[in-house]
């Protein structure tokens, strides 16, 4: 069960606490040896939005709704856009789904999937999330483990962060930050959607971003 009765205060901690852990996970990810310098020469108004230099995902293996496994191999040859979220997560999260949507409607062709990485899987299945975002009228794939170690594994590649926090009373707390992930044909994560307001200024983005990505890797 979620505890929401946590004052202000308190929230304000935790997520100055999530900002912080954030912030280490930038720098830990800027020393990984399997980065690369990035020789790409990208356009400024791309600098918000596109990751320099794309994150290559680790090796995983995620149980989707539909009992099959999902590994890292599912991201190639498409364009993959990413959400991680849980089923209690209710008004806050409900402008990423929503963006999440537009965007599946915009872009609906076998080559591009949608995916939702849930981050309770100690508590619900993907089956169990994938349910919950059904009934919301939100259809994409959904994969879940029960395994924090990796699922931390994978949030850190995507820079995803969420902070559970466990009471006394055997309630916790999940906050989480609401970001839409974009991972390119060849499986590395291309760029991150933070502003979630303006479908049509994502659509736009995305479209700029794809006609770079032509022209840079070929």
């Amino acid at each position: 069960m979620v505890d929401i009765s946590k004052d202000l205060n308190s929230k304000r901690f935790l997520f100055t606490y999530l900002v912080i852990i954030g912030f280490l996970l930038v720098l830990l990810m800027n020393r990984l040896p399997l980065m690369h310098e990035d020789l790409r020469d990208i356009p400024s108004d791309m600098l918000s939005y596109l990751e320099s230099p794309p994150r290559p995902l680790p090796s995983f293996s995620l149980l989707n709704n539909e009992q099959q496994e999902l590994t890292q191999d599912w991201f190639i040859d498409k364009w993959s856009f990413v959400y991680f979220t849980h089923g209690n997560c209710h008004s806050s999260c409900k402008p990423a789904l929503t963006a999440m949507k537009d965007l599946q409607a915009g872009f609906a062709n076998k080559d591009f999937q949608f995916l939702v990485i849930g981050i309770d899987g100690e508590n619900e299945t993907a089956e169990n999330l994938a349910t919950i975002l059904n009934s919301q009228q939100f259809h994409f794939d959904v994969a879940a483990t029960d395994s924090p170690d990796l699922l931390e594994d994978i949030a850190r590649r995507f820079i995803a962060l969420f902070l559970k926090t466990k009471f006394s009373n055997d309630q916790y707390m999940i906050e989480q930050e609401h970001h839409i992930f974009v991972v390119d044909p060849k499986g590395r994560v291309y760029a991150t959607f933070r502003s979630l307001d303006d479908a049509a200024e994502l659509k736009s983005k995305f479209l700029k971003m794809r006609y770079f990505y032509a022209r840079s890797e070929s």
